[in-house]
């Protein structure tokens, strides 16, 4: 089997493209047509084929070249001899809620958390979420009334549904093969539920959070991380930031705390910040703080084999000194952040934060900063991806183009795994979606 050329040299998703050769045999279930971009191989649909031309359908992939290679049978891959041009396009796009459309509406109105189609259903200041592939996603709150309810959306279904109320809670953590999510309390005490797909996502109490000397206090734990099967083969560990820099994990197994520092240096001081948004990184096994009131991200890495061993921190993008709350993109070193909310990591290793906008930067106050969607990418580039700097507004917003689509207060993001991320408008706002494809 040979393979001769294709056409056309480039393309997007679902692009027709043809590749001549030789020994294809007449049978598509026997041919292979893979797109390796670097990253992985992404298989092509394949329509049709005869002996000498193989007719495909260029799957998602990253932008850039990929590689194209085909198998028949179950043989050896054979490669083309040139690459083929990848243009990613990419799309913001509403997805759930009413938003604001309804007027103002306090945290214990009637219509502040309606559930139902997804156009008329209404969120009240939700504070994390979790996407779980094929247009599914689970949303939390905490603070106070309607906010504090878990909430599952349904795309295909139309359909948004109120699993738990009075449940105070941040960013929740996920297994890989997303089929049981985690949350806490975020406030002591630090119940710990589970939420398995097996049981419609019924929310489970399988034990508490439990840090010594730290029994009252607000906003604690406000995020928790699951690592993924290859550094938590048995999936069993719930790692969390606490407000106070202290950092520990929770086997959903044993249902108990290990405190692996009651104190980390380098991250801001005890007392006078928030509970951190936090996120895995698997590539280079590491986590991320976001801290928003220090204008900044920080960076938590293990001192020795385990992460059971001891942890250490270091500043990691933007600068928590006054006056640097900015939107200004560029290398680590110089980039800078306003108010970095929720985080998420998609499978190519670049770092989404969301820009929230509550005008509430600091000492240095700086309005009209925010309510963009910013990415810190594996080279350590930092850019501005969605939304418009410091504009925002009711319903209905302005989407589409990522950087002319209009976000209101961007809280919390979440990747599914298939190309989009999910992002939470935190003013009784919205979930809109924004789609690389």
């Amino acid at each position: 089997m040979t393979v001769t050329g294709f056409t056309p040299d480039s393309g997007r998703i679902r692009e027709k493209v043809l590749i001549s050769g030789s020994n294809f045999g007449n049978d598509t279930s026997q041919v292979e047509v893979l797109f390796n971009d670097g990253f992985a191989d992404r298989k092509a649909n394949v329509l049709s084929v005869n002996g000498t031309a193989i007719y495909c359908l260029a799957p998602k992939q990253s932008s850039g070249s990929s590689q194209i290679k085909v198998s028949v049978a179950g043989g050896s891959a054979v490669a083309a001899t040139k690459t083929f041009g990848y243009k990613a396009v990419e799309n913001v796009s509403w997805f759930a809620g009413a938003g604001n459309a309804n007027g103002n509406y306090g945290e214990n109105s009637a219509n502040a958390a309606l559930d139902g189609p997804l156009a008329s259903a209404t969120f009240f200041k939700p504070q994390g979420v979790v996407a779980l592939g094929g247009g599914q996603v689970m949303t939390f709150g905490w603070h106070a009334g309607a906010a504090a309810r878990t909430r599952f959306i349904s795309g295909p279904d139309n359909t948004v549904i109120t699993l738990q109320y009075n449940a105070y809670m941040g960013k929740p953590a996920v297994n890989e093969d997303k089929t049981i999510v985690y949350n806490t309390y975020v406030n002591p005490t630090h119940t710990v539920y589970q939420y398995p797909k097996a049981s419609g996502w019924a929310p489970e109490n399988i034990g508490a959070i439990v840090v010594p000397g730290e029994t009252s206090m607000y906003d604690q734990i406000r995020s928790l991380v699951m690592m993924d099967k290859a550094h938590d083969p048995n999936q069993e560990w719930l790692y969390f930031c606490h407000r106070d820099t202290i950092f520990g994990r929770y086997n959903v197994n044993t249902d108990t705390t290990e405190v692996i520092s009651s104190g980390i240096a380098g991250l801001p001081a005890p007392g006078g910040s928030w509970g951190p948004y936090m996120v895995y990184d698997k590539f280079k096994d590491c986590f991320y703080a976001s801290y928003f009131k220090q204008f900044s991200i920080y960076k938590i890495t293990k001192t020795g084999a385990d992460w059971g061993d001891g942890v250490q921190a270091a500043l990691y993008a933007g600068s928590p000194a006054g006056g640097e709350n900015r939107v200004v993109d560029g290398a680590l070193a110089d980039a800078r952040f306003f108010q970095p909310m929720g985080m998420s990591m998609d499978d190519e290793g670049n770092l989404y934060i969301c820009e929230h906008n509550s005008n509430d930067g600091g000492t240095n106050n700086v309005p009209n900063q925010g309510d963009v969607i910013r990415k810190i990418s594996p080279d350590g580039q930092v850019t501005t991806v969605a939304g418009k700097l410091g504009v925002e507004g009711p319903p209905p917003r302005q989407r589409g183009a990522p950087l002319q689509a209009v976000l209101l207060d961007p809280q919390d993001i979440s990747y599914d795994g298939e190309g989009n991320l999910y992002i939470l408008e935190w003013w009784e706002s919205q979930i809109v979606v924004y789609s690389i494809e």
